[in-house]
């Protein structure tokens, strides 16, 4: 629980408005599907650290530094993402359209496993998230959000193979895929639901071992979001 590397965008409908915050909480879950769920015969450390199914409760913290601009802190599990998204093209009313692009690198921890005397391994991951969105805003009630995300991710550490020591691991991902979002709600407090689902490509190795192997990645979550 708290280590899947599960990064929602949690894209709302507009950008934070100008010298508001916007602050949410909830739970993502990461479900990998095809080669990506195959721990193989001799299944490693790194694997269940590096590349796991499972959830991470997930916080968002957004300030909106203009009208149209915001910037925002995000964390999920043992991942932290940094944030810059703006607004293209709004037009203004109660039903209020635009596009939303940002920039998201992140940074995060592997921890290692548990062993007598202390924990043995861990690594590091880093990468960044591409998302761009088609957001309607109605009324201040509804929320909908459609678009898509790339991104890339490098994965390096120390991790415990089957039947051998522990050995280090190297590996770099890309991924892309669409994106769906809806929030309802009233004045300063919104539900919400979004789902991804991005194809994800690995090649690296570990000790010895080459790894390359794809799937598609599904990643719902839900939340609460609170403007201040």
């Amino acid at each position: 629980m708290g280590c899947a590397p599960a990064l929602p965008t949690w894209t709302g409908g507009s950008t934070t408005p100008r010298d508001r915050g916007d602050v949410a909480f909830g739970t993502a879950v990461r479900l990998p599907t095809g080669a990506l769920r195959d721990l193989g015969p001799a299944p490693s450390d790194y694997r269940e650290r590096a590349e796991p199914a499972g959830f991470a409760p997930v916080a968002l913290a957004r300030y909106g530094v203009k009208r149209g601009l915001d910037v925002g802190l995000m964390l999920a599990g043992t991942t932290l993402r940094l944030e810059v998204r703006g607004e293209v093209s709004p037009r203004e009313g109660s039903t209020r359209p635009t596009w939303i692009v940002g920039a998201a690198p992140f940074v995060g921890w592997l921890p290692g496993r548990d062993v007598e005397g202390g924990r043995e391994g861990g690594g590091l991951r880093a990468g960044l998230d591409l998302p761009a969105a088609r957001a309607i805003e109605i009324g201040g009630l509804y929320e909908v959000w459609l678009g898509l995300r790339g991104g890339m991710e490098l994965v390096r550490g120390d991790f415990a193979q089957a039947g051998a020591p522990t050995a280090r691991a190297s590996a770099f991902a890309v991924r892309a895929g669409p994106m769906l979002g809806m929030a309802i709600g009233f004045r300063r407090f919104h539900a919400f639901v979004e789902l991804t689902a991005a194809y994800e490509h690995w090649w690296g190795s570990h000790g010895e071992t080459s790894l390359r192997r794809g799937g598609v990645v599904l990643l719902p979550s839900f939340g609460l979001r609170v403007r201040l």
